[in-house]
């Protein structure tokens, strides 16, 4: 069984054609970079497999069940960070974390404190999240979608924000989610951080994917995953 799979999936707005046939498979336990300039159909795919829009054609399993916004059961083993996360300014971190845990019954206090120790917050636990920086309310956004112990992770440009050493430590901790049998599908820009730490990466351009492949494999092919990228994907 896939973490992931996509059967032909489509998104029509209109005349525009934002996801195209797409298919993709992602095995439990990878981390799969999903790779595309703006504009190309990442953000509509994410929507889709999130339960967030309907396709035009086309289905979304995860877990081996399908998902449409009226079919969403399986999403409560999903965890996702999509755009900026949304956090009550006025409340600190770990209150924050505690509303979201309310929605969870096996979720306690001693996984609050577990995944602030994660993302590296625990010192700023205390502090009202009004006062976090974009790189800190990544990390909390972060800390939310693992509040629950999701078999599956969705993430939208999680290091958007982050100092270098911020991207390293959060390049380590998604190795080593991982690792530990966490499936990852990350949406980034950071070709060279995707490089580093994915197994497997597809590459989509006007709504189509037009690569695919293990990171190594392309790596013998290509120089880097920015020249593979640039191959594909005309520059202005």
């Amino acid at each position: 069984m896939y973490a992931l799979q996509t059967f032909d999936l489509t998104k029509r707005f209109g005349d525009l054609v934002a996801v195209d046939h797409v298919n993709l498979k992602v095995q439990e336990g990878e981390l799969f970079g999903f790779l595309g300039p703006n504009g190309a159909g990442k953000t509509t795919t994410i929507s889709m497999i999130l339960g967030l829009l309907y396709p035009t054609a086309g289905r979304v399993h995860v877990l081996g069940e399908e998902v449409s916004p009226t079919r969403t059961h399986v999403l409560r083993q999903v965890g996702a960070m999509v755009n900026t996360p949304g956090f009550l300014p006025y409340l600190s971190g770990r209150e924050n974390l505690r509303l979201l845990a309310r929605l969870y019954p096996d979720v306690d206090e001693r996984r609050v404190d577990e995944v602030l120790e994660l993302v590296g917050l625990r010192d700023a636990a205390k502090r009202k999240v009004k006062g976090y920086s974009t790189g800190m309310k990544q990390r909390l956004g972060l800390a939310a979608a693992l509040l629950h112990r999701p078999r599956l992770l969705v993430l939208d440009e999680p290091t958007s924000g982050l100092d270098p050493i911020g991207m390293k430590e959060m390049r380590e901790l998604l190795r080593a989610l991982a690792d530990g049998g966490t499936t990852i599908f990350l949406s980034s820009h950071l070709l060279h951080e995707v490089e580093q730490i994915c197994d497997r990466v597809a590459l989509i351009h006007q709504g189509r994917i037009v690569a695919e492949g293990e990171v190594r494999a392309l790596l013998q092919q290509y120089k880097s995953l920015e020249e593979m990228f640039t191959t594909y994907v005309e520059t202005p």
